[in-house]
């Protein structure tokens, strides 16, 4: 007997002889790409349709298929299928709602395809028209926030804020997909705290709500009032902010887990990681560490949270026990893979204090500490601070011809002047403090060479003379420091007949000449400008919002929209 293989939304038989027979759905989407109603022939077509299982990829194939003069042929079809799909939402019967929704998701992806060049209002018009626009994406929303408030089904929301990523990342640059506009008008914010808020919502669907959080608040934020900016302001509520602080947590920890299983660390605890964090940007030349992906969402996130809402910053060190200490309670298996999107998924479940109580033997943690951790994990490929400086002083001409290096110079060395002051302060050990020294002391050269360069500049009359003066005057303890110890270190060699000096010989002598060092109080390392987002930060956030866009629709791929496991969940399908 031949054998049935199935193949791009074809039935093929392993006999040649054979002609590849279509799915039933397959032959319904032919009905749709043509110009005549569907539903003419067969008055049941709609109700049919979403009672098939959805195949996406021959769908958005179709569509990317046409050239715009025939997509606009079948305007009216595409119209009525994105709004049967919006009425499916409201049905009882589960199958149909799982179909509409992963049906919009191709319509969206697809048309969009086709508009690139066009603005956003002619993809509006191409999928619900310009006339039904208003009330179609209204009662889009009020069935997306039901779904997602509602007690059912699990899987459900994950499709849900599946199709919400789609419409959101739809384009590379969030403030031109004009759609929006009516997720704006129509919010769904209370949707997004409610799931924050709930633990077992937080475990499946924290993640794709937070991320989804994160780039709503970032649409024309610069340009009009985000209502989603506004109420997030505003949230004082314990659960929820606590709840997004654990999403953002497991994501980080994840991070820093995965960086432990591939490099042992010596050291473990906050002081550990904070020096190898300080270490890595202060050493010129460290030996090169693993690297470990950004996480550029769950980040954005953070940063909103902090920036926008006074009262999160308490979640910063609110106390739970280490993220994959423990074991979470046992709760029902998700029935899909819920994959966070743009990142690699969280091994263990989110947890908080209220579900796991502190134990004086178990080890806690806060999102403070977990974001350090991360940190140092992240910036040991930045070696971000005397390469920087290096950077700066070989390319001095053709960046003196554009910008002002001095005000980025000047940060780079206050921030050595920082430490070198306090440093005693919060520094682990005091031999933390001898190697900062020991750094400087070994590169020196590149401080002297920053040196005469800004001596120079200051003593001429030109437009750099107030800036460059501002570096010659903070280089001031740097300058001491080399030049206290370097005759030190060149006599110890010549008494002990040494040419060149280990490590260990040159902290040595550091340790034992601190006592004749003299250093200057650097005024105002404790002070620092005002941020200002809109006014210096704005470019540099619309790039990340775009890489994160572009990001989270690539990883919304056909396999994150898979149908087996979400029909096994619904019993009820004959």
């Amino acid at each position: 007997m031949a054998q049935t293989e199935k193949k791009g939304g074809l039935l093929r038989k392993s006999s040649a002889s054979k002609k590849p027979l279509k799915e039933k759905v397959v032959l319904m989407y032919d009905e749709i790409f043509t110009t005549e109603d569907p539903s003419k022939c067969n008055p049941r077509f709609w109700e049919e349709l979403f009672l098939m299982k959805v195949n996406l990829e021959y769908l958005e194939g179709k569509l990317e298929a046409l050239d715009g003069e025939e997509l606009m042929k079948i305007k009216d079809n595409i119209n009525c299928l994105f709004q049967h799909c919006i009425q499916a939402l409201g049905e009882e019967h589960p199958i149909r709602v799982v179909n509409a929704l992963q049906t919009l998701c191709a319509l969206i992806r697809g048309v969009h395809q086709k508009n690139k060049s066009t603005s956003g209002f002619d993809i509006i018009n191409m999928l619900v028209g310009f006339d039904k626009a208003e009330l179609c994406m209204k009662n889009l929303m009020e069935s997306l926030d039901s779904l997602l408030c509602a007690e059912g089904s699990e899987s459900l929301k994950s499709l849900c804020l599946k199709l919400l990523l789609c419409l959101v990342t739809v384009t590379d640059n969030i403030s031109q997909n004009t759609i929006l506009e009516y997720v704006m008008i129509n919010s769904i914010f209370e949707a997004i705290l409610q799931i924050l808020s709930s633990p077992l919502s937080r475990r499946e669907h924290g993640y794709d709500a937070v991320v989804l959080l994160a780039l709503l608040v970032n649409y024309r934020k610069y340009e009009s009032v985000n209502p989603y900016i506004v109420k997030l302001s505003i949230v004082d509520d314990e659960a929820t902010l606590n709840g997004m602080g654990l999403v953002i947590a497991q994501a980080l920890s994840e991070y820093n887990r995965q960086y432990k299983d591939k490099e042992e660390e010596h050291q473990t605890g906050f002081f550990s990681a904070l020096t190898n964090m300080v270490g890595s940007m202060f050493i010129a030349d460290a030996d090169e560490k693993i690297s470990v992906q950004t996480n550029e969402a769950i980040l954005l996130a953070l940063y909103e949270a902090v920036h926008l809402n006074r009262n999160f910053i308490t979640v910063l060190a609110q106390s739970h026990p280490e993220m994959g200490l423990l074991t979470a309670p046992t709760s029902p298996v998700p029935t899909t893979p819920v994959t966070p999107l743009g990142t690699t998924p969280p091994s263990s479940d989110v947890i908080s204090s209220a579900e796991l109580p502190l134990d004086a033997d178990v080890q806690t943690s806060n999102l403070l500490i977990t974001f350090l951790k991360y940190s140092s994990i992240v910036m040991q490929d930045t070696k971000a601070l005397i390469n920087l400086l290096k950077f700066l002083m070989s390319n001095e001409t053709v960046l003196l011809a554009k910008h002002n290096i001095f005000t980025l110079a000047l940060m780079v060395v206050n921030l050595f002047n920082m430490f070198i002051t306090y440093g005693d302060t919060f520094l682990p050990t005091p031999s933390s403090y001898d190697e900062l020294y020991y750094e400087i002391i070994r590169m020196h050269q590149n401080f002297d060479n920053l040196y005469s360069m800004v001596l120079r500049l200051s003593t001429n009359a030109g437009q750099w003379k107030e800036p460059a003066s501002k570096v010659t005057h903070a280089l001031v303890n740097i300058r001491a420091i080399i030049n206290h110890f370097n005759p030190k270190i060149e006599s110890y060699a010549a008494v002990n007949h040494i040419s060149q000096l280990s490590e260990d010989q040159v902290l040595e002598v550091v340790r034992s000449n601190y006592d004749t060092l003299t250093l200057k109080l650097q005024d105002g390392l404790d002070q620092y400008e005002r941020y200002s987002e809109q006014h210096k930060e704005a470019a540099f956030f619309k790039e990340l919002v775009r890489s994160i866009s572009i990001n989270v629709r690539k990883n919304l791929a056909f396999n994150t929209l898979s149908q087996e496991l979400l029909l096994k969940e619904f019993s009820t399908i004959s």
